[in-house]
């Protein structure tokens, strides 16, 4: 196991390069994105509409920004691609943000193509100048991109980050690391507060640097238990999460399906019931989120595995697994000291509506639990012998 975390360490660490690129972006083009939103984001009659164009993992990173749109703003209404353009678009009420990271993907395309010739504007984020996408934005008038230096799923090079940043992880992180950090950013613009410079995403991205470089220190005897618990079995992988820790769990579970596993995303209506050799991998960063502690309840008393990704020590789902002697089995993701007190205690919710608390507080877990399972998933493809092209042709 000990070659396993050097590579988990060596992910890590090259993820927290990933990270550091986006402080190379022009900043003129950060300003631009970010007041592209501001206006549209500014008070003003009637309700608005943000139609998210993405699939796969990039769509859940962008989702995780509608989500703080539609946290922050009560006018504004997120819609995705299961609902058509022409459903809800109103004349100067709708921004179109489309994620591709090849720029070929079709109905991302064919979305976009309708934001076009309905005469909306369009922004697109993607690391390719040379796509059908990337084509059809930036020759349209209303049309912006900000094009990211990043590996996707299709680059076919031999780098050494094949292995440890498999299938478009590094875009698909600078696309979350990014978005939240432009959130930031125009949450300052929106109270008339405005530097070419970006001063709040440039912190921003620093501050989820520092706390991602601790994931490279965890315990090394501990990590190797861990994964000597999750890699090594036959049984069936049930991952769960709600809010934007329910978006990390839903990429981790498509990673499964890629190293040839049989996982289930927790709330899907073909999810089985626990059994003997499953293992259920709650992602909260609290701990006490009502669906991870019933569903860990409900594990426990099948006889499956329970192995939470959590940063609060002092939480319920904690004190669930101690009185099973189980806490070895718990991985616990550093934070810097700051942000400590965002994740102890024991206070537990009764229902799935998201507190005031959950949907303000700021990402830093979502962003270090996606470097975490990142890492996690290239350990697996390392110890089950799959490389990168293996796992494409596992990929929908």
């Amino acid at each position: 196991m000990s070659g396993l975390i050097e590579t988990f360490r060596e992910s890590t660490l090259l993820q927290c390069t990933f990270l550091e690129k986006l402080l190379d972006l022009k900043m003129e083009d950060v300003g631009s994105f970010s007041d592209s939103m501001v206006n549209f984001l500014a008070p003003s009659p009637g309700n608005k509409y943000v139609y998210g164009l993405a699939a796969g993992r990039s769509a859940l990173a962008l989702y995780s920004f509608l989500q703080l749109m539609q946290n922050h703003f009560d006018s504004v209404f997120p819609f995705t691609l299961e609902d058509p353009v022409q459903r809800h678009y109103r004349q100067g009420q709708n921004l179109g943000i489309a994620i591709s990271g090849s720029g070929e993907t079709m109905s991302v395309n064919k979305y976009i193509d309708d934001v076009i010739s309905r005469g909306g504007e369009i922004t697109l984020i993607t690391a390719n100048d040379q796509g059908t996408a990337y084509n059809m934005v930036n020759e349209y008038d209303k049309g912006s991109v900000l094009l990211l230096q990043a590996r996707t799923k299709y680059a076919t090079d031999k780098e050494q980050r094949a292995r440890l940043s498999p299938l478009g992880t590094e875009f698909e992180l600078q696309v979350l690391a990014l978005l939240n950090a432009l959130f930031k950013e125009i949450q300052t613009r929106l109270t008339g507060s405005c530097d070419a410079s970006c001063p709040e995403y440039r912190a921003t991205i620093t501050d989820f640097q520092e706390n991602a470089r601790l994931i490279a220190e965890m315990d090394a005897d501990h990590l190797k238990y861990w994964f000597s618990r999750l890699l090594p079995r036959s049984g069936r992988y049930i991952i769960g999460g709600v809010g934007r820790s329910g978006l990390v769990a839903r990429a981790f579970e498509m990673r499964f399906t890629h190293l040839n596993k049989i996982s289930y995303w927790e709330r899907d209506f073909n999810t089985p019931s626990f059994q003997i050799g499953d293992v259920y991998l709650p992602i909260t960063g609290i701990g006490n989120t009502y669906e991870a502690l019933e569903g860990t309840v409900n594990a426990l008393k099948m006889g499956a595995d329970v192995m939470p990704i959590t940063a609060n020590r002092s939480s319920r789902l904690v004190s669930l697994l101690r009185k099973q002697n189980r806490t070895e089995d718990i991985a616990f993701i550093p934070v810097k000291p700051e942000y400590a007190d965002l994740f102890s205690g024991d206070t537990s919710s009764t229902t799935w509506l998201m507190s005031d608390y959950t949907k303000f507080r700021y990402p830093i877990f979502e962003i270090n639990s996606s470097i975490f399972t990142n890492s996690v998933v290239a350990v697996g493809a390392e110890f089950l012998g799959i490389v990168e092209a293996g796992m494409r042709r596992m990929h929908v």
